[in-house]
This record gives C-alpha cells, structure tokens and sequence, in this order.
C-alpha cells in the first residue's frame, strides 16, 4: 500500500506521463537574468531553470520504482552507497548527469526552486536530446540520447502505482529512440488551432507507432528547414513548441513563444563535440577527397568555404525506411498548419517528398544512424552487409567502435526472446519491425574498402 501522501503526485505523474512532451536542459551563466543577456544566454537558462509543463517524476518516486525492478536489477543497487538507487535507475531509464545544480534531477528533466526529495522534476525535450558523448561518456546538450527508455519507465511506474495514460500507443519500441511525433499527433488532435481543449479528439487518418532517432541540436544552425522531412521552413520557433503540449493550458502554451525563440536561438549556438582520439590526417585527406566526390551533392562541403545545401533527397532515391514519411499522416500535416502552431513565421508548409540528407558536423558522435537508428556505425551506412538484421549494443556511452565509427554492437541471429522482460527486449534493435529497417541510401555500396576507411576517417574530423 503506498503511502497517502504520494497519491496527488502519483496521480499527476499518470497522467502527464502519456503526454510525454518535453522541453528544458543545459548549463547556465550568471548573466542568464541580466538585462544585458543575449538570446542565447536568455535561452540556455529558460532551458535550466524554468518548467514548460508539469512534473512527471520527483527523487521520492524514482526511489520507490526499485520496488517493481527485476531481480538482476535490484542487486545491482549497493547497500553502502546512499545515491545508488539514483544512478541505478539514470542506467535503467537512460538518465544521464545534469551539468548544472538540478537538485538531484539528469540532463533530461529541470527540478523545482522548493529542493527537496519532492520537488518536481519536469520532462524536458532532453529526454531525447540530451546525452552522453562517446568515449568519453560526459553529459552534454544537444547530444542524442542514445539511452532513453521511456517505456520502462512508464511500465514500472504503472506497475507500482496502477493507473495507466489516457490513451494506449508505445513509447518506443526499442531503446535510444521514441516515437515522438506520433505523441505529437496524439495531443494535437486533442486541441482546438488556439490549442484550448477539445472534447473529442479529431481523427487523424491512419498513423502508426514507429521509432525515432533523435538528431543533435548542433544541426539546427546549418538547417533551412526542421525535422527529417523538411516539412516546417523558415521561423521554426513554435514548432519546436509542440513538445510543451504535456501542460494543459493552451493560453499558458501560447504565452511561452518568447521564452523559445531565445530557446531556440540558444539551440543554434551548440557546437559538437570534438573527436578525441588520434586521427590518421593523411587518411583523412584521402577521405574528404573521395567525401567530396560521392557525399558533398546531398550533405555539403565543410571547413572556412563549406557549404550545405538542405537537400531533400525523394524517397525512391535514398530507398530508407518510409513509415517516417508516410504515416505522419496528410490529415495531421493540414490541421497542424492551421493551428497556432502552424501559423507563425514559416516560409511555407509543404507535403515531404522524402528525407533531407542532414549536414555531417559532429557525425561521429551522433551513431546510431539514419532517422530511426537503423545502422550502428557508419561503416554500415556505406555497406549493406555491415547493417545487422538484429543488433544489441554493448555497455554504454563510452564504448566506442573506432574501426566502424558508431555504437560498439553484439550481432544476433535472431530477434529478441519473447520471455525476456521489457526492459531486456527493447535493448535488441529489429530492424524488421515496421518503421525500423534498415534499407536504403545506396550511394556508399560501390565505394572500395579503402576509400570507405578513408571517408569514415574524414568524417571523424568534422
């Protein structure tokens, strides 16, 4: 029996927890609240400091999960360390350390002024966009979460408490990657175009569930045009909003529109990561000669005169999975344009074709590739036969494949095993699920395997 005084925040979390819609995260200055503050300034501490939503989870709870965990779980929590169960439950839920004061609270949620082990932690669009970098396993903004598993963590706080969200679909079928955008449609067709409540949800065609690969924020600056499709231009400053949809006050919504266009102005001063370990620069060179020839059409040209061109490459040419393209419904497409969303400064709202090849700054750091994750390294980006029809990761962050350039992966021969808990499963990636093949983009195939390691080495120095 849980304890009276949990009941009111439980019952938020159920019911927030299924709107799962994020926005907060980063480092923050001083001068943040100044008068003299830039955008980005302004931005990286809305991003730290304030809450876009209500709280999903507080210190109190995430300890109290332990309780549902499976045994090799719960023996992984040592008795003589007063914060185990925290760092347990950032590996399980794939949580990573905040790099500013959050009060206890990851990279992935900001916590309330008031402290304390029931202070609110609210979801953040970190979730997805805040993560570890490779080899060196450090927190960073921007980074894609290779980790996060929302599912497990929705599953274990429905089974301590019971209550379920408000409407049934997956957060994502494996781990690193969510189906966002389907929750995106989920909420909108719950809100009228000035995103006040609806009685009745509208119908939206026939979508599905599918998973998602988070881009790194650190592509923001070179880009014309969000999301893989390309299908918002312009001002994207309140399509990034979307992801505020968890608070239900849409007036509320609306009146946070200048707090993210610094937000967004702060997105586009990321930088990527360097890559920290030797690199072959005569390889390299090799590698930006043959990148420029075969690559630089759909993904530009890097360094003082680079260029990048916003390409978006039709679906029967790049071949990559279609559900991304194509079960983001025509009925979702039209009702977001007319809503308040949709009605700011875009240059235009056009029906995607296909994927927009992304700019490659920082690509080393970003595996798994293409827009759900599909291919591990970026070896199999150039090769088909290096793309596993079952993959498993192997450790965390900081495993690297330096060979291959991505994720340190186990190969398997078969699909996960139907007894093993959620958790366990949704660590195995099966490209055979709809929405998560790992077909297409051809134009490496033919390249010999020297000029392969050459590119993958130049793209280590970009």
């Amino acid at each position: 029996m849980l304890p009276q005084r949990f009941l009111p925040k439980i019952l938020l979390i159920g019911s927030v927890l299924l709107a799962l819609i994020f926005f907060a995260a980063p480092t923050v200055s001083r001068r943040s609240t100044a008068t003299d503050a830039t955008p980005e300034e302004r931005g990286h501490y809305n991003l730290t400091h304030k809450s876009y939503g209500l709280p999903l989870l507080n210190r109190r709870l995430l300890e109290m999960l332990p309780k549902v965990w499976e045994p090799e779980w719960k023996a992984r929590i040592k008795a003589d360390d007063p914060d185990s169960v925290r760092k347990v439950a950032f590996e399980r839920y794939g949580f990573s350390e905040a790099t500013w004061d959050n009060q206890g609270a990851p990279l992935q949620f900001v916590a309330t002024a008031n402290g304390g082990p029931n202070a609110g932690w609210t979801q953040t669009c970190m979730l997805c966009h805040g993560g570890r970098v490779p080899i060196s396993g450090e927190s960073k903004i921007g980074m894609p979460n290779t980790e996060i598993d929302m599912q497990t963590l929705y599953e274990d706080v429905t089974k301590l408490t019971g209550l379920k969200g408000p409407f049934q679909l997956t957060f994502g079928m494996s781990r690193g990657r969510t189906n966002a955008f389907i929750f995106s449609l989920e909420l909108l067709r719950r809100r009228n175009e000035d995103l006040s409540a609806r009685k009745e949800p509208l119908p939206m065609g026939d979508y599905s569930d599918y998973d998602l690969d988070a881009p790194p924020w650190w592509y923001l600056k070179k880009k014309t045009a969000i999301y893989a499709d390309g299908g918002v231009k312009g001002d994207y400053s309140r399509a990034i909003m979307q992801f505020t949809m968890g608070e239900p006050n849409g007036e509320k919504i609306r009146g946070w529109e200048s707090d993210f266009k610094d937000i967004l102005a702060y997105l586009k001063s990321i930088e990527p990561p360097k890559y920290p370990l030797a690199i072959d620069q005569k390889l390299a060179g090799q590698g930006q000669q043959v990148f420029n020839k075969t690559c630089a059409g759909c993904h530009g040209t890097y360094g003082a005169e680079g260029k990048y061109p916003n390409k978006i490459v039709p679906l029967e040419v790049v071949g990559t999975d279609p559900l991304r393209l194509t079960k983001l419904t025509k009925e979702f497409r039209d009702y977001y344009k007319q809503t308040w969303f949709g009605r700011s400064g875009e240059h235009g709202y056009e029906y995607p074709t296909g994927y927009v090849a992304p700019p490659l700054v920082g690509v080393w750091a970003s595996a798994p590739y293409f827009h759900n994750g599909s291919v591990p390294t970026l070896y199999g980006v150039l090769s088909a036969e290096a793309r596993p029809k079952y993959f498993r990761r192997v450790g965390g962050a900081k495993e690297y494949d330096v060979k291959d350039g991505g994720l340190k992966i186990e190969a398997l021969n078969a699909p996960a095993a139907k007894d093993l808990s959620g958790e366990a499963r949704r660590r195995v990636v099966d490209t055979t699920l709809p929405g998560l093949g790992n077909q297409g983009h051809p134009f490496g195939f033919k390249l010999s395997e020297k000029e392969k390691r050459q590119v993958i080495e130049y793209l280590k120095t970009l």
